[in-house]
């Protein structure tokens, strides 16, 4: 259970990290404004929700690994849970059609704009091979690893 508490100390040394520079890169844009293109409200409105999204995200893991920190039974709690084998396969499973439905769907989508617009077909084409690239790095890693 130490090692895990070890784990638990670095992860989040590294959420409070990922949540100041976050909010320093936003700052920063946002103080910088002027230098940047003018954007669409929507966009803007994109970028807050994003932003608002992301910190809510890591703190709220924050709270709870804080919490976990202090009380031996919260930890025993998430330690059975983040360790449960069930889960763990779930999840895998979970994320390998996940990414085999979004290279098909990336694929076809690219596809279709082909018709109607270049600058689309390249988007979607880039973020496919963007993925596929990915992909094929971690498949390397985890060959290797194991």
């Amino acid at each position: 259970m130490d090692k895990y508490k070890v784990s638990l100390k670095n992860r989040t040394n590294a959420l409070s990290l990922v949540a100041a520079a976050t909010l320093l890169i936003y700052v920063g844009l946002m103080y910088f404004q002027g230098g940047l293109p003018k954007l669409p409200s929507f966009i803007k409105g994109f970028h807050i929700g994003a932003f608002i999204g992301v910190e809510l995200f890591v703190v709220s893991y924050l709270a709870k690994y804080m919490k976990a920190a202090k009380n031996e039974t919260e930890l025993k709690k998430l330690y059975i849970k983040e360790s449960d084998e069930r889960s763990g396969l779930i999840l895998q499973k979970t994320a390998t059609l996940g990414m085999s439905i979004t290279f098909v769907g990336l694929a076809i989508a690219a596809i279709v704009a082909g018709f109607f617009s270049s600058l689309v077909f390249y988007t979607l084409l880039a973020a496919l091979l963007t993925i596929l690239i990915m992909f094929f790095a971690l498949l390397v890693y985890f060959s290797k690893k194991n």
